[in-house]
């Protein structure tokens, strides 16, 4: 009897350590300020960090050594400053309807811990790991807004969540999570799920959104 979903094909654990070796080292301060505009320049920009531009006209994409897609994303289309770089690791995990809703998020459980120990090999134990219901969920973390308590203990998103402190004067933010879409928690919609990284300039202050 087959499954009621099919797994995506995306970046494996070792990609994802790979991936991670090639940001550690990269100058995020450079980055955050933002790239020049398209042409010899922005080349020269990517370069420097082993990037290759593959689009730009709203928001600009970059192919990395380690072969990933990273998005840079700054603020109404501008090119500076990056608020953040996101990557997709591993998602579109649908399922056929919603009775089999529960299904998707166990494989969601299932492969998170080998995602979060890949991330660990190279980054070290996170500052924070945990799930949608942790009582000591962060109520902020970078660039990204955590949801309101009420809409994450509804929707489960975050599913799970760990973050990174990298080293360094930039104050850069690693985090690693999972977000179902709307009504997977809730069975009012078919399920599916995702699992990203998103690196960020810097925490915001304490009581901002």
């Amino acid at each position: 009897m087959g499954t009621p979903f099919e797994p995506p094909v995306d970046r494996t654990p070792q990609e994802l350590a790979a991936e991670l070796r090639g940001l550690v080292g990269v100058d995020w301060e450079t980055v955050w300020n933002g790239p020049p505009l398209p042409g010899q320049g922005l080349d020269m920009w990517c370069a420097q960090f082993g990037w290759t531009p593959t689009q730009f006209e709203y928001v600009l994409n970059v192919r990395t050594d380690a072969g990933g897609l990273l998005v840079l994303n700054a603020t109404g289309g501008s090119w500076a400053p990056v608020r953040s770089v996101s990557h997709g690791v591993w998602g579109d995990v649908s399922v056929n309807g919603q009775e089999h809703n529960a299904e998707v998020l166990a494989e969601a459980d299932r492969v998170w811990p080998l995602y979060r120990d890949a991330a660990s090999s190279v980054l070290g134990e996170p500052v924070w790991e945990g799930a949608w219901n942790s009582a000591s969920f962060p109520a902020e973390l970078g660039e990204y807004a955590i949801p309101q308590e009420t809409d994450r203990m509804e929707e489960k998103d975050p599913y799970r969540m760990a973050y990174w402190e990298l080293a360094g004067t930039a104050k850069t933010l690693v985090s690693l999570r999972i977000t179902p879409g709307l009504g997977t928690a809730t069975g009012s919609s078919i399920g599916v799920v995702n699992m990203d990284l998103q690196v960020y300039p810097r925490p915001l202050e304490a009581g901002r959104r």
